[in-house]
């Protein structure tokens, strides 16, 4: 507390611990509490949060709140409610905090310690004060309080050993955690069964690193809750501690059945009772006899709720397939009726107006002849013959005329359609001079970058010289013209046909490469490859192949010999015998 107070502290944590070092000692629980809304105010994991624990350190306040689990809170105002709250005060700090050197090594080998210890105190005087309150209706409310009380203490003792690993064998080792353990109170007792399967969840080694004593004492009283006592929390919560042991624990499946062999019988008594798996897990682990058959009826169990879930999930996926299938084909067969009765209607709609239309023109030409008819009869005598020559070289006419507007639209339709293929011919013809434009320029034009790899000026210069001393001894033989040109021919298209080859060749050549520089490093690779039981992740990772083909030929491998591995010894024998057999017939077929 003699501390000099830097500027950049938090003024509460100073000002709580000056009121601290001057009250008395019964209001100092009363003080501390003011800790939850100093904690809570910055996130949790924050630097202000780190900070604030660290001057929690520098000003001892931890270790006053450390002694203060000590005394008797029945004194206190809200007695055992303000320990509780101490108790997830400390949780919180002591989880959170992070130290350096000294302090650190200080914090962990005797503040923790001290911390778990005194939680543990607190948690039994809870306990004999909630076993001496009476079960009446009438307190009923004092029993839940207390209750809850001293679920808070276990729980922060589980907060602590959760932040810290290694204090989780010193929960176990606690003489305390024993004395709750044996208690007849049947909810308290809960409580503690209930937090042994945490701190093992936390650190899964504990159980192979304490003393066996310690551990068979503790599954002494599970074994001795699970068969005398009739009360079904504390029969679930024993049965799910058992098992938690049995796994992280193997040895202990051998110990729970040769020692506790009778115990199977009285696990009748719990049938029924709402912990029905556990209760069978439990059977058949004292029915297994050892820890490697339990292992195995364990994996086989697996195996089968793997399996079952995986057909549940197939058979669903395959009904949600059927459902959609049968939506669909619902769907599809309403929309087709709709279209083809729409069709009908259509149709029938066609028909209809066709009718109308054919009575329409029957009318109008009904009407036509009556009008003609009236007429000829007002015509005098004389006068019908010409009538009647004058409406038959109007109709004429009007056939006429219908034919030629005909005719003269078909021809300008057909006329259209020429034109149109014309068009389309000069497309195509102008598409295939610039095709054939640019192939002949690619064949006229050498690229530079398909020269002959390793050609350098020092190579192109050697290869002159050994073209003009063959020159020299081997003169040309023809002379004229006609054979000249016969010659360059022939060495143009054996010029032409290596450059068309040339580029095919290269990829050929670079992929060679890439893949003998591949095959150097992976022997390189395979020569420098560890131990099996030195490897690494990193190793694997760089072992692994990426390419599908390859791995799925080591799972086949890899699996095959699992298989013969599985097999009896007579039955490797009997198959090694049939290799060497087939192999001399071989030789002896060769």
């Amino acid at each position: 507390m003699s501390r000099y107070a830097s500027p950049d502290r938090d003024k509460r944590i100073l000002n709580l611990a000056g009121e601290i070092a001057d009250t008395k000692d019964r209001r100092v629980p009363i003080l501390l509490l003011s800790l939850k809304g100093i904690l809570s105010s910055v996130p949790v994991g924050s630097k202000e949060a780190i900070k604030f624990r660290q001057e929690i350190w520098d000003y001892n306040l931890l270790h006053v709140l450390i002694l203060v689990l000590k005394q008797d809170f029945s004194i206190v105002d809200n007695d055992w409610q303000t320990a509780a709250s101490l108790a997830a005060i400390l949780s919180q700090v002591c989880a959170g905090m992070e130290l350096k050197g000294q302090a650190r090594n200080k914090f962990e080998t005797e503040s923790l310690p001290e911390a778990i210890n005194n939680l543990f105190l607190l948690a039994r005087r809870i306990q004999t004060r909630y076993s001496k309150v009476p079960n009446v209706t009438a307190i009923q409310k004092e029993r839940q309080r207390l209750m809850v009380c001293y679920r808070g203490v276990l729980e922060s003792i589980t907060y602590i050993a959760s932040g810290h690993v290694a204090i989780c064998r010193n929960v176990i080792e606690s003489p305390w955690l024993l004395q709750l353990l044996i208690s007849d109170d049947a909810d308290t007792v809960a409580g503690v069964m209930d937090l042994l399967p945490k701190i093992l969840r936390v650190n899964r080694k504990l159980l192979k690193e304490l003393n066996p004593k310690l551990v068979n004492s503790i599954m002494d009283e599970l074994v001795y809750k699970l068969s005398v006592n009739n009360e079904v929390p504390i029969g679930a919560a024993a049965t799910k501690c058992v098992l938690r042991i049995c796994d992280f624990y193997k040895p202990m499946v051998d110990t729970l059945c040769t020692r506790y062999r009778g115990v199977r019988p009285l696990l009748g008594k719990w049938e029924g009772k709402g912990f029905g798996k556990d209760l069978k897990d439990l059977t058949m682990l004292l029915q297994a006899g050892n820890a490697q058959m339990a292992e195995l009826e364990q994996l086989t169990r697996a195996a089968v709720i793997i399996q079952t879930r995986w057909r549940s999930y197939i058979t669903r996926v395959k009904l949600q397939k059927a459902n959609k299938a049968f939506t669909k084909f619902h769907r599809t067969y309403r929309k087709k009726k709709t279209m083809m009765e729409k069709r009908k209607e259509q149709a029938k709609e066609a028909m209809e107006l066709q009718r109308q239309l054919k009575l329409n023109r029957q009318r109008i030409m009904r009407d036509f002849k009556e009008k003609q008819l009236q007429s000829i009869e007002i015509l005098p005598a004389a006068k019908v013959e010409g009538y009647i020559q004058k409406e038959e070289s109007n109709a004429a006419v009007t056939i006429q005329r219908m034919w030629r507007g005909h005719h003269v639209r078909k021809s300008n339709k057909e006329r259209i359609d020429m034109a149109k293929q014309v068009k389309a011919a000069i497309k195509i013809q102008q598409a295939v001079k610039i095709w054939l434009e640019r192939l002949e320029k690619r064949k006229k034009k050498i690229r530079a970058e398909l020269k002959p790899p390793g050609l350098n000026e020092l190579r192109r210069v050697e290869l002159q010289k050994e073209i003009r001393a063959y020159r020299e001894e081997n003169p040309a033989r023809y002379c004229q013209k006609e054979d000249l040109e016969m010659i360059h021919n022939k060495a143009s298209e054996m010029l032409a046909r290596y450059y068309m080859t040339a580029r095919p060749n290269r990829e050929k050549q670079t992929h060679r490469e890439a893949l003998v520089a591949r095959i150097d490093r992976d022997s390189e690779l395979l020569s420098l490859a560890p131990d099996l039981n030195q490897a690494t992740e990193k190793d694997m990772e760089m072992f692994s192949s990426r390419s599908v083909p390859v791995s799925m030929k080591a799972k086949t491998d890899h699996m095959a010999q699992i298989e013969i591995l599985r097999k009896p010894w007579y039955k490797k024998l009997v198959d090694q015998y049939m290799d060497k057999e087939y192999e001399e017939e071989d030789q002896i077929l060769f």
